[in-house]
């Protein structure tokens, strides 16, 4: 009896037009419509019995599976086959929602990256930029706070140049919100004997919005033309308030900031000159007048033999001359000379020179003083507090002392209190270029009174001792 039925049953059709159309039909034919939902007879013609259909009467559909698209209940009448497939999908345009993103072998100290490929959770944050013509690199934020607690990071600059850098930020949050963001910045450090600050980071800056308790604080570093393909890295950063260490690295190289900007002044390495932003005192300690280590030592310039002081120089280059400079030199032919750098001579014609036995001083050519010493007053020593060993000769062979940016003079104080950074002493003495260009040198408050100790005018042609033209 079954074997009549599979042999009469002519299938599922989605319409009754479908089955009143079906070819070399026979009595005892049937058919399952999906339209009417009955079963469908025939004799001499099709005829719908009425009888509804006794199980799935949708009938299979030939469409492929739909990729993606908006969310549908759908019209189709159709079924699905158990062995249907549908296409995978491995592109969209679009933000992608989901609980959790899974790689096999993956572990849960793992991040997945974009590209596939995993780091760890404690992995720095690292970023490269292109600074072939420079521009202005924003480090992080510092957002709204009103309550105590200050995060510190650090950060560590490479560039292409073969030079490094270290850059550190501590902010200071109060409990009226953020008043102030204090940094440190070295300056560039070469795998390479010279020290040419050409290119990299040269400075360090912030700018600020709002005031107080809606103060937020931006940090920038500038890096200089021709850098090349520079990595700023997250080299440190303390897990006390981290959320107050915001947009690390998020934003690409820019040519121009806006807003007042702040710079925070770079340190540089005492081992290869450089410039520092503000004074220096030397206070010796265990070190004694008769082994010549009670105070500062400059040795000599490899390259000519020469030694000098600088007084009133430039306070944004390390190897140039500017008018008002003065220098102190210790000379190639070991003469001791005092002159404006600009006036400088290599017979000493010009300005104050005590020649190398300091048998004879001159001024302007002109002998003065005979000096019944011997020459080996002067012989080198090997020891020191400090000691500067100049390597180049462009008023650069020695130290340098730019004008104070509030009194505008430049000196040197000898005898000074060791537990002071200012005022004098009744035995302390004076070397100093004053604000009109003159060299003075003086005992306790001399400097202050034109008629007493030894004075040279700017131009290096007068010489004055307590008030008297020599």
């Amino acid at each position: 009896m079954e074997l009549v039925r599979q042999t009469h049953f002519r299938g599922y059709y989605l319409l009754n037009a479908d089955i009143l159309n079906l070819p070399s039909s026979a009595t005892g034919d049937f058919a399952f419509s999906a339209e009417s939902g009955t079963v469908w007879m025939y004799e001499s013609e099709w005829y719908d019995s009425g009888q509804l259909v006794p199980d799935q009467v949708t009938p299979a559909s030939d469409e492929l599976p739909i990729v993606n698209g908006t969310a549908s209940a759908g019209i189709s009448t159709s079924y699905s086959r158990g062995d249907h497939v549908h296409p995978q999908q491995l592109s969209y345009d679009g933000n992608v929602t989901a609980t959790k993103f899974i790689k096999t072998g993956g572990t849960a100290t793992e991040i997945l990256l974009a590209n596939g490929d995993t780091t760890t959770i404690d992995s720095k944050i690292s970023r490269t930029y292109s600074s072939g013509s420079g521009g202005y690199i924003r480090l992080c934020v510092f957002p709204i706070g009103t309550s105590i607690g200050s995060p510190y990071i650090q950060f560590q600059v490479t560039c292409n140049t073969n030079s490094m850098q270290t850059i550190d930020l501590l902010p200071q949050y109060t409990v009226n919100g953020i008043i102030d963001l204090y940094g440190k910045i070295t300056a560039p450090q070469y795998v390479q004997t010279n020290y040419n600050i050409y290119y990299g980071v040269d400075q360090l800056l912030h700018t600020h919005t709002g005031s107080y308790s809606s103060a937020v604080f931006t940090a920038w570093i500038h890096m200089m033309s021709g850098s090349g393909g520079v990595t700023v890295t997250v080299s440190k950063q303390s897990t006390y308030f981290p959320q107050r260490v915001t947009e690390i690295l998020t934003q690409d190289i820019v040519s121009s900031i806006s807003g007042t900007q702040t710079q925070i002044p770079m340190s540089y390495s005492q081992g290869n000159g450089g410039i520092l932003s503000n004074m220096i005192q030397v206070n010796p300690t265990k070190r004694n007048y008769t082994a010549y280590s009670n105070g500062i030592r400059i040795g000599n310039n490899s390259g000519d033999s020469t030694s000098s002081l600088y007084l009133g120089c430039s306070n944004t280059a390390i190897d140039t001359t500017q008018t008002g400079q003065w220098e102190i030199s210790k000379t190639n032919d070991k003469a001791l000379t005092i002159n404006p750098s600009s006036l400088r001579q290599d017979d000493h014609s010009v300005g104050l020179s005590i020649n190398g036995d300091s048998s004879k001083i001159t001024f302007n050519v002109q002998n003065y003083v005979l000096n019944a010493g011997s020459s080996d007053s002067f012989a080198g020593v090997k020891c020191g507090a400090i000691q500067i060993n100049p390597t180049s000769d462009s008023y650069n062979e020695g130290l340098r002392i730019s004008r104070s940016t509030s009194s505008n003079y430049s000196g040197i104080y000898l005898g000074c209190d060791p537990n002071s950074t200012g005022g004098t002493l009744t035995d302390q003495w004076s070397i100093v270029n004053t604000p009109t260009g003159e060299l003075r040198i003086g005992v306790n408050i001399q400097l202050g009174h034109d008629n007493q100790g030894l004075m040279i005018s700017a131009d290096g042609n007068t010489l004055t001792f307590n008030g008297r033209v020599i």
